[in-house]
């Protein structure tokens, strides 16, 4: 089991989990957090980053094969997550973002599985590096910004990618994001999973003052 924990402040105007809104999604464009002129440090709509800033085209199909109608490539199953959060008195504390994604070992994206941020995206800057924003996947779940940390999460991975296709057996990260701020990255828990054919639930390693408070992941083998 792995945790990367990463909870740090820079000094970004990062447009995101406030109760203004300053512009659409649309308006930034997913781009390298450290990417001198990337739109996600930056709090002006106006602002634009340089030409061929960021991480490149995160929307890259999977080297699997296979069409959304083709069957599994390896064990047909589901992958249910439940976690909490807690407050970590972040600026706009205890109103909070939240995303879960899946990426392959090699840090390819694989699908989204849950997004609370609705309009207020770009304050999850590692989603937004990691992720391809335009096309989430089959099984996730989306919601506005939520208010307080009382929310029991409760998320379905059935081992597809953002295209609907079947990914083969093996180890997978998964990742949780948490903010409260639109001044500073929140925190980023991450930790390395399994899909096969031996069904298993596991508890979290989880920091004793983060926000992630607890977590469960359950892989239900078909």
């Amino acid at each position: 089991m792995m945790l990367r924990s990463l909870a740090f402040a820079l000094p970004l105007l990062v447009a995101a989990c406030s109760e203004h809104e300053r512009a659409s999604s649309s308006s930034y464009p997913s781009a390298g957090l450290y990417t001198p002129g990337s739109t996600l440090g930056a709090s002006d709509p106006t602002d634009t980053p340089t030409e061929g800033a960021g991480l490149g085209n995160r929307c890259v199909s999977l080297p699997f094969g296979g069409t959304p109608d083709a069957g599994p490539l390896g064990a047909e199953g589901t992958l249910t997550l439940s976690y909490m959060t807690r407050s970590y008195d972040g600026r706009y504390a205890p109103k909070n973002c939240t995303a879960v994604w899946i990426e392959t070992a090699d840090g390819a994206y694989v699908a989204t599985l849950e997004l609370t941020a609705a309009l207020r995206r770009p304050g999850l800057v590692f989603w937004q590096d990691g992720a391809c924003t335009e096309k989430l996947g089959p099984d996730a779940v989306t919601s506005a910004t939520l208010r307080n940390h009382d929310k029991l999460h409760e998320v379905t991975w059935t081992g597809r990618d953002f295209e609907g296709k079947s990914v083969p057996d093996g180890q997978y990260v998964l990742h949780i994001e948490i903010t409260e701020s639109d001044k500073e990255p929140g925190e980023l828990n991450s930790f390395d999973i399994t899909k096969g054919p031996m069904p298993y639930t596991m508890e979290l390693p989880v920091a004793l003052e983060g926000p992630l408070a607890q977590g469960t992941v359950t892989w239900t083998a078909q």
